[in-house]
């Protein structure tokens, strides 16, 4: 029997609980605040830069933001050493907060619910009362944008909601503090959401052996709603391991200590969105040589069901067309974060917190945009990428999460303590 001794969940009501989205933080049909929200302030001076100019001013009074993620209801929510936090796109006055241990991803489904992985102290008293273990979590929170009172609807915790450990023997083998194996040393580090509202959710820790029934630590779990007579609850099950993803060994189709994942089902909402269940991971294990960090997972319905491949067309480099490329060897030294833009453009950003860099690409995996209308035909992409470890306003440090809405790109600046947001020049009216 499993009880939870602390969740540590302090809410900051800014606002009454019942108040509508627009008496919070004012209608969104303004054209003044439409303007503020898509545009913020541009800095003449930096307009006329090539490729992404910063959006000012930068968000601040965070404490070391890891993750960013703008909503199907267009608010944007931050994780930081605090928890996580509402804002609008403007950053206007009041936020709202949520109190979470080891809060480090974020994500939102078609529902409007978050999902936010952190961390929760309980006791199992099956392994002993006196004893409060710390294990990964993910929240299931409703409301957090205002539309009722903030509830709590779910609460995944791990080892115990991996249906792979599905027995209480499995699970209590894995919390032994005498062992390097101990589940403590386990971190889901990435959330993102499918179009039928199911989720995965990318893991790592030190327990890797692909000898045995239970899913190894690093790998990707897939958690889908849980239905009672045929209607879907807002309880989640995990129905999926996929164990097709090598965890020691780095591949084409990999995942070794994962640090972050995308679906390509984002915003802007849309009447239809890709039932594609393809995803994007990145791998940022610091004990190995890995060529490809960063790499598009493939969900192929076959006759035997659904099956994970590499998606070896990103290996065709054409050098006529581009001089960076996504799966380029060596590119990036310790990504930290992945987004897929969900607009026409189909861009793929990648934070990278050891070269402190923003790296952005198109779908066919080449780097940078498209030359201006006129220009030569033999004309290769314009690399926009950037970065460079510092406090200005095109640098970073230690970025750690990534997001994109309406042209433009938000950056979970960690290390300056910042919500940074830039913009194309291209995209300027």
């Amino acid at each position: 029997m499993m009880t939870i001794k602390k969740l540590g969940l302090l809410i900051v009501l800014l606002t009454a609980f019942g108040a509508s989205c627009d008496d919070i933080f004012g209608s969104k049909n303004d054209p003044t605040n439409e303007e503020i929200f898509d545009e913020g302030k541009i800095d003449p001076a930096l307009e006329n830069v090539d490729g992404y100019a910063p959006v000012l001013p930068f968000w601040s009074d965070f404490d070391a933001p890891n993750d960013i993620h703008v909503g199907f209801d267009t608010f944007v929510y931050v994780t930081d050493n605090n928890g996580v936090h509402l804002l609008d796109r403007a950053d206007l006055s009041p936020r709202k907060s949520i109190e979470l241990q080891g809060a480090n991803a974020v994500t939102q489904d078609r529902l409007l619910n978050i999902y936010v992985s952190a961390r929760i102290d309980t006791i199992i008293q099956a392994i002993d009362p006196n004893i409060t273990w710390n294990l990964p979590a993910v929240f299931k929170i409703k409301n957090l944008n205002g539309a009722g009172d903030i509830q709590f609807i779910d609460t995944l915790i791990f080892p115990f909601d991996d249906a792979s450990l599905s027995t209480s023997a499995a699970q209590n083998a894995r919390l032994n503090r005498s062992s390097s194996n101990n589940y403590e040393n386990v971190e889901v580090t990435g959330i993102t959401v499918l179009a039928d509202n199911s989720i995965y959710i990318s893991r790592r820790g030190p327990q890797n052996s692909t000898n045995q029934i239970a899913a190894p630590d690093n790998t990707v779990l897939e958690f889908t709603r849980i239905e009672v007579n045929g209607v879907p609850t807002n309880k989640m099950t995990n129905i999926r391991q996929i164990t097709t993803l090598n965890p020691v060994n780095p591949s084409l189709r990999s995942a070794v200590q994962l640090s972050s994942i995308s679906s390509f089902v984002t915003p802007p909402q849309r009447d239809r969105l890709t039932d594609d269940r393809s995803f994007l991971i990145t791998q940022a294990s610091q004990s190995q040589n890995i060529d490809f960090r960063v790499l598009w997972i493939n969900a192929v319905e076959t006759t035997d069901g659904l099956v994970f491949q590499q998606n070896s067309s990103l290996l065709a480099q054409d050098t006529s067309q581009a001089n960076g490329f996504l799966y380029e060897p060596g590119k990036f030294q310790q990504p930290t974060d992945v987004a897929f833009s969900g607009d026409d453009d189909a861009f793929i950003f990648v934070v990278d917190s050891e070269t402190d860099s923003l790296y952005q690409f198109q779908s066919n995996g080449q780097e940078g945009v498209n030359p201006p209308a006129g220009a030569d035909a033999d004309s290769k992409r314009i690399l926009v990428s950037f970065g460079g470890n510092g406090a200005g306003p095109k640098q970073f440090n230690n970025p750690g999460g990534v997001a994109y809405f309406r042209t433009i790109v938000y950056v979970a600046d960690t290390g300056n303590n910042r919500i940074a947001r830039f913009k194309l020049t291209t995209d300027f009216e």
